[in-house]
């Protein structure tokens, strides 16, 4: 789930920035991709010239951590499981570019496009990524690093750092059919008194 929602994000964008591009800078389409930034190094900075998004941390969220195992179905049964995994993404998004100032132009594409529409489903969203369930709904926040976390950050992917923005994804509901057991509706309790010790 969290490639199909990584590349669909990725999509997005693209289809943004190719309506809203300026024409001559040097940069070809695709404009986004998928891309583990520790993995490019400065000598591919020369050919690069891609906004890439990177996944830099998954968190579960708490506030819904304490979900009910169990759902109620037809005929008075009760289907037990474990309940869907939520998760927050936390990705990062460079403009990886040759040239500085088109870096900062096409991080400014991203902005707006993730300014003006911050929440996707299925129903706001024109893709072709396969994989993406009937109920999918994402929500976008700007992520702010403290300057420690910066170099922490930078330091660990092992580069210079280029003009970037971090976003927290919430709230990617993981879920596969794992039911434990299918018993009847409880509809009264009985206390015996006569315990045998």
């Amino acid at each position: 789930m969290i490639h199909p929602v990584l590349k669909f994000l990725a999509e997005q964008l693209n289809t943004y920035i190719e309506e809203v591009k300026k024409t001559g800078d040097g940069v070809e389409a695709p404009f986004v991709i998928l891309q583990n930034i520790s993995r490019i190094d400065e000598d591919a900075l020369k050919t690069t010239n891609k906004i890439l998004v990177s996944l830099l941390n998954i968190a579960e969220e708490s506030s819904l951590k304490n979900n009910p195992d169990h759902i109620r179905i037809k005929n008075e049964q009760v289907s037990y499981g474990n309940p869907p995994l939520n998760l927050n993404l936390f990705i990062m998004i460079t403009s990886f570019m040759t040239n500085y100032e088109n870096a900062l132009i096409y991080l400014s594409y991203a902005l707006n496009f993730f300014q003006g529409q911050n929440t996707f489903n299925l129903k706001n969203s024109t893709t072709e990524v396969e994989g993406l369930p009937d109920d999918f709904y994402i929500i976008l926040d700007i992520y702010t690093l403290s300057f420690e976390q910066l170099n922490y950050v930078w330091s660990t992917l092992g580069g210079k750092q280029h003009p970037f923005i971090c976003y927290k994804v919430r709230m990617l509901k993981m879920e596969r059919e794992s039911t434990k057991e299918i018993r009847g509706v409880i509809k009264e309790i009985q206390v015996n008194d006569k315990a045998n010790l």
